[in-house]
């Protein structure tokens, strides 16, 4: 990976209520140190802090989605068949999922209504 040198510094003061918010903030966030957490946050505006399990979800949910193609292919290609039940739970997992992304973006518009279109 082609990375830049940092090797500019920035300095700046906080009290000690704000310290103790920096801190607790930073031990909520998946990063690795202080410096990371500002320069995302100086470089996009905010840290996302996001619930790990609901992105689980969707990604089970379409793996699941996937699993079910790929069975009623299989099928098609060997039998020149399709059931209905196949097809009711694909659209199942899919509306599962829409409906998974649906709140995401919901959630992710009251941060910045006018960055997600």
């Amino acid at each position: 990976m082609n990375r830049k040198k940092r090797d500019k510094n920035l300095i700046f003061k906080v009290n000690e209520d704000e310290w103790n918010i920096i801190q607790k903030r930073l031990e909520k966030c998946n990063v690795s140190n202080m410096s990371d957490l500002f320069r995302q946050m100086m470089l996009y505006g905010i840290y996302l802090e996001y619930d790990h399990e609901e992105l689980k979800k969707i990604r089970q949910a379409v793996m699941r989605v996937a699993n079910n193609v790929n069975q009623i292919a299989h099928r098609v290609n060997a039998t020149s068949r399709i059931y209905k039940q196949e097809l009711y739970e694909l659209q199942e997992g899919v509306t599962e999922i829409w409906q998974q992304l649906q709140s995401i973006q919901s959630e992710l518009q009251k941060l910045n209504p006018s960055s997600i279109s």
